[in-house]
C-alpha cells in the first residue's frame, strides 16, 4: 500500500532529482520545447559602488520574465527603473523574443507597467487579503 506523505520545506535532493526527470520524460513523450532557462541582470551601481538599482529577469522559450525590479529609495522618481525596463525590452528587441511579463503586487507598481505599455492578463484579488497580485505582458511587435 503506497502512503501519501507530507512534509515542510525543500524534497530531499534524491526526491527533487526523481521529480525533475519524470518532469523531463513527460514533456519528451509529449514532444514539448526544451526547457532552458538563462538568467539576465540589469545593475546600477553608484560611484562607490553600491548597488542603487537592478533589474533580473528570466529568459523562458521566447518570453522574458522579469523577476525583479529595485531602485533605492534616494533614487526613486528620476527614471532609472523606467530605463532598467527599456534595457529589458531592447534585448527582447534584439532577440527577437515573443514579448515580456511579469507579476506585481496591488501595493507596488501596477500602474508604471501600465504605463510602459504592459496589459494586465490576470489578476488574483485577496493574495493577500485586501490585496490583489497582477499579471501583466507585453508583446514585442515584429
Amino acid at each position: 500500500m503506497m502512503n501519501i506523505e507530507f512534509s515542510n520545506g525543500q524534497l530531499a535532493p534524491q526526491l527533487q532529482a526523481q521529480l525533475s526527470a519524470g518532469f523531463e520524460s513527460h514533456s519528451q513523450q509529449q514532444l514539448a520545447p526544451a526547457y532552458e532557462q538563462q538568467r539576465l541582470n540589469w545593475t546600477v551601481q553608484d560611484e562607490h559602488g553600491n548597488l542603487v538599482a537592478a533589474l533580473t529577469a528570466e529568459l523562458l522559450w521566447q518570453w522574458l520574465y522579469i523577476d525583479e525590479l529595485w531602485v533605492a529609495d534616494s533614487y526613486r522618481g528620476g527614471g532609472m527603473g523606467r530605463q532598467l525596463m527599456q534595457q529589458a525590452e531592447l534585448y527582447a528587441v534584439s532577440e527577437k523574443l515573443s514579448g515580456l511579463w511579469l507579476w506585481t503586487q496591488s501595493w507596488q507598481a501596477p500602474e508604471f507597467y501600465q504605463r510602459l505599455g504592459f496589459e494586465e492578463f490576470t489578476r488574483f484579488d485577496n493574495f493577500p487579503a485586501g490585496h490583489s497580485r497582477i499579471g501583466l505582458r507585453k508583446y514585442i511587435k515584429v
